[in-house]
């Protein structure tokens, strides 16, 4: 009896085994190399030897650059590359295979965090990711990331004002000595990238900082730069010109002659025209107080510009007129039509204006606001280019 069971059993595990070759070399190769391999342990043989981890990031494209929460929501790829001493074979033992996926979960991979996140710092999670290994042990691991991080906006130079936004990624638990992390490229890839409308990115950089803390603990940052720039046009053709008109336009006022009795009429529609578009444009410009556009300082002087011409114009206009004086004389008598209406008086008024030297006044406001807006616009698209 116990001889019959002895020979089952010896049956089974050669048909069990024969099964395993039968289902083909990559089936062996998988089970050989994840049968006994512990995810958590780090993949060196030597346990005093540092894993080497290159990491790259690839932007993939830039949903939106948000000034006044300050933060960018973008798309991205990170590569992590590392040698793993305990997945290596020979090909020539399981069919030429030179590589396979794994998933991430079942390997060893770096803790990487990122630290300027607008939620909270995480760690970088492979959540079903797969890993490509080589036959050497090499392995590259692309994970994808779609987060919103922290950017410190500067609206001095606005809309020509460039931006530059980092994503910072810091060594978790593992020092140095364990894992030592490097930066070794960034970059958008031409093919995949999704250009936005509102911005472009100009340049990029990277660098690798190392961090030592007192009690010898020492890790490594990688901080990713891009340097966003505002695609201007639009804001040229809604703000800018009609600024621009609205001040040829105030120069108008000096130009037209004060017994006409519209100047002051003129000033007052220029003034509104200038307040409700500054309502309209005013939904435009970002809502940050810690660095103020010198555009909205523009637009103020602007302000104070228009209101100088309307209380010029009036002064201009009293000048010109002068205080108005009202005689009044007796109906003649020997008028039979005016007899009737003796109690009547005829009414006559006298000016006493000065009208060459309310024309003086005139041509000096022309001059002045002239200066004024011609100075104030030259000098605030100076600093808008050159800061």
């Amino acid at each position: 009896m116990y001889l019959k069971f002895i020979l089952c059993l010896c049956l089974s595990d050669t048909l069990g085994l024969q099964s395993a070759m039968d289902q083909g070399p990559l089936y062996r190769l998988y089970n050989d190399l994840l049968e006994h391999y512990k995810p958590y342990i780090r993949p060196r043989r030597n346990p005093n030897e540092t894993v080497e981890v290159v990491v790259s990031y690839s932007m993939a494209s830039v949903e939106a650059l948000e000034e006044t929460t300050q933060t960018v929501a973008s798309s991205a790829v990170i590569r992590f590359e590392w040698k793993d001493d305990l997945l290596t074979w020979n090909c020539s033992d399981y069919g030429g295979i030179q590589f396979i996926n794994i998933p991430v979960e079942r390997l060893w991979f770096p803790d990487v965090s990122l630290t300027n996140g607008i939620d909270d710092i995480s760690l970088i999670l492979p959540n079903g990711d797969l890993a490509r290994v080589n036959n050497d042990g090499w392995i590259q691991w692309y994970h994808g990331m779609n987060r919103r991080t922290k950017c410190p906006i500067d609206m001095s130079t606005f809309p020509f004002d460039t931006q530059l936004c980092n994503i910072t990624l810091f060594q978790w638990i593992s020092d140095i000595m364990q894992v030592n992390m490097t930066a070794v490229g960034v970059h958008f890839q031409s093919s995949l990238f999704q250009r936005n409308g509102e911005w472009e990115i100009i340049d990029k950089l990277m660098e690798t900082i190392v961090h030592k803390y007192p009690n010898g603990f020492v890790q490594t940052e990688m901080v990713f730069t891009f340097v966003f720039r505002r695609k201007y046009l639009f804001y040229i053709i809604t703000n800018i010109l009609p600024v621009m008109l609205l001040s040829v336009l105030n120069l108008g006022v000096f130009l037209l002659p004060p017994e006409s009795g519209e100047k002051v009429s003129l000033c007052i529609s220029i003034v509104l025209s200038y307040a409700v578009f500054l309502s309209v444009i005013g939904g435009s410009l970002p809502e940050v107080s810690d660095t103020v556009s010198i555009f909205s300082i523009y637009l103020l002087t602007m302000m104070f510009v228009k209101v100088a011409t309307t209380l010029w114009t009036v002064l201009v206009l009293n000048v010109y007129h002068g205080d108005a004086e009202e005689k009044y004389s007796p109906q003649d008598p020997n008028d039979q039509h005016s007899h009737t209406l003796s109690n009547s008086l005829d009414k006559k008024t006298l000016q006493k204006g000065n009208k060459e030297l309310a024309n003086n006044l005139n041509k000096i406001g022309f001059v002045v606001i002239f200066f004024l807006t011609v100075s104030v616009s030259i000098v605030c698209f100076v600093l808008l280019f050159t800061l």
